[in-house]
């Protein structure tokens, strides 16, 4: 094998090694920042959660915590710009698409939620449609009282 057949097939291992400890390295910020977001310790859990999204950013976990710790913060434009990102990444995902409907009912966006919602019927199929949508229930309760009054 010439030089530069070997220089490939270590580049190539190497790239192999490095591949999980990147993945072990992604998993743990995210882990750190779920339990710091727990604690309520939100400048940690941003920080753990804004160096996931720059080792991986087309994961939706990093951006959906940002999210999180945005909307427990107070920032609902940054909650807002960071649950669009990580909708973007995963509208398949029926948790995020709860969490943001109902991050939307929040901000009185009861039109675009309850498209989400309508959408997710469609996706989950009838049968599960009432279970995993309870808050959602809340949300458009609310917003019938809003509008009667």
């Amino acid at each position: 094998m010439n030089r530069w057949g070997v220089i490939v097939l270590i580049g190539l291992l190497v790239g192999c090694y490095n591949q999980p400890q990147v993945d072990q390295r992604f998993a743990l910020r995210v882990y750190l920042g779920e339990q710091y977001l727990q604690l309520k310790q939100f400048a940690n859990a941003a920080r753990n959660f804004r160096k996931a999204t720059e080792q991986q950013p087309k994961n939706v976990q990093g951006w959906w915590g940002l999210a999180r710790v945005a909307e427990q913060q107070g920032d609902t434009a940054s909650a807002l710009s960071y649950y669009q990102r990580a909708f973007q990444i995963a509208p398949e995902n029926p948790e995020l698409g709860d969490n943001y409907g109902a991050f939307l009912c929040t901000l009185g966006q009861y039109d675009e939620a309850q498209r989400l919602l309508k959408r997710d019927v469609k996706t989950r199929g009838k049968e599960n449609s009432g279970q995993e949508n309870t808050p959602w229930l809340y949300c458009f309760s609310n917003e019938e009282s809003v509008s009667t009054q």
